[in-house]
């Protein structure tokens, strides 16, 4: 239902008040790069500071499919943020660079931060208007608009339903200074994310798995494999695995740990602005997440309780982080859990056995209270299979 509303919902533009910024024009016309070195020549105001946050954010996600299509890094099946939006086949790509992944969100996090400075001043009255089927990345870096690279048609494929229809269609959102707040919690979210790859940078395992394969072919030689072995046609998952279990099994940098779990407590805070700037909205003018009385721009209207069923979860998660609340593991629970402040405070590597036997996070360890998944579970209820695309959606 979510998928198929959000997507093949086509919504005819409404007229813009002459205090509203049309920020599509600037898009189709010039690319999310050009656009940002226009509105930078612009005089600040609350809409142009969001307008240009939002056009840096959108460059960010547009600079990692470029970074992928150069090498034809096809990451769907990992199914990590970023990493799982689908790329053309580039016929003339460089070879793969063990230290693309770490180079990615680097950037990442570089480019959340840079977004942010933006939106300083980026509160009060104003509108941004963005026809969502004009935005477009240029993954291949030759300055025009192809087939594929439509920020729908990308969205939709990530989703796993490929373009969708009616992708050509206006849908228009007119985003206001509640959708700062909004947008700042994505930005926290995504620099979360990269902190956390920084902290196992895998770039040292991926080149040992990638010389391993290649000695190992060397090895078969022209010898026709055993297709009968179970293993034949899933090198790519195994690959995957070993490069995940490697780098997760080493010690990680603890200022990157650090930095991931206070971006998550600032994406929780701003998560809150928002809800509480949406709460007190009178207006229904093409919305992006609506409250009570609003309804989204999509066609979409949420259960009236959204609001307070999300910032409960936020809430638990909040709890886990500060360590006011643990984590249940089947050696200790109930009257007992895991400290994540404490684990992330002194981050140790994953030892994925010893974490599932318990022996390996002892230290961590300690009688309290166990976070509630009430929370969760009422949320997944409320939105049935959907759950997890409106978490995507509301942050």
């Amino acid at each position: 239902m979510f998928r198929s509303t959000l997507f093949a919902c086509a919504l005819a533009a409404g007229t813009a008040s002459a205090q509203d910024f049309d920020l599509s024009p600037l898009i189709e016309a010039q690319g999310l790069a050009g656009a940002e070195a226009s509105l930078a020549t612009q005089a600040p105001s609350p809409a142009r500071n969001f307008a240009l946050g939002g056009v840096r954010f959108l460059g960010a996600i547009e600079k990692t499919l470029q970074m992928r299509y150069r090498h034809n890094a096809d990451f769907g099946r990992l199914g990590l943020p970023v990493l799982r939006l689908p790329l053309p086949p580039n016929p003339d790509a460089a070879p793969f660079d063990p230290a693309l992944v770490t180079d990615l969100f680097r950037g990442v996090t570089e480019d959340m931060a840079q977004a942010r400075t933006a939106w300083t001043g980026a509160e009060g009255g104003f509108g941004v208007t963005v026809d969502l089927a004009k935005i477009w990345f240029d993954i291949n870096e030759n300055g025009a608009e192809d087939p594929g690279e439509q920020l729908l048609a990308t969205a939709g494929a990530a989703l796993g339903q490929g373009a969708p229809e009616g992708a050509d269609d206006a849908l228009v959102i007119r985003f206001d200074s509640a959708d700062a707040a909004w947008l700042r919690a994505y930005t926290y979210l995504l620099e979360a994310v990269g902190h956390l790859v920084l902290a196992f940078d895998p770039t040292e395992v991926i080149d040992e798995v990638l010389t391993a394969n290649a000695a190992m072919r060397e090895l078969q030689g022209r010898v026709p494999a055993d297709r009968g072995s179970y293993l034949r046609g899933s090198e790519i998952y195994v690959d995957m695995v070993a490069m995940i279990y490697g780098a997760l099994n080493r010690p990680p940098d603890v200022a990157h740990v650090h930095a991931a779990r206070d971006a998550l407590l600032a994406m929780i805070a701003e998560n809150r602005a928002f809800w509480g700037a949406v709460a007190s909205e009178t207006d229904n003018d093409r919305e992006w997440i609506p409250n009570a009385t609003q309804v989204s721009a999509f066609g979409i209207e949420l259960p009236p309780d959204t609001a307070q069923r999300w910032l409960a979860v936020l809430s638990d998660a909040e709890a886990v982080l500060n360590g006011t609340r643990l984590i249940g593991h089947w050696r200790v629970e109930p009257g007992a859990g895991i400290n994540a402040a404490r684990l992330l405070e002194t981050p140790i590597p994953v030892h994925i056995v010893e974490w599932v036997h318990g022996h390996g996070l002892t230290p961590y360890m300690e009688r309290g209270i166990l976070a509630d998944t009430d929370n969760l579970r009422q949320f997944e209820r409320m939105f049935s299979g959907d759950a997890l695309l409106f978490m995507l959606w509301l942050n």
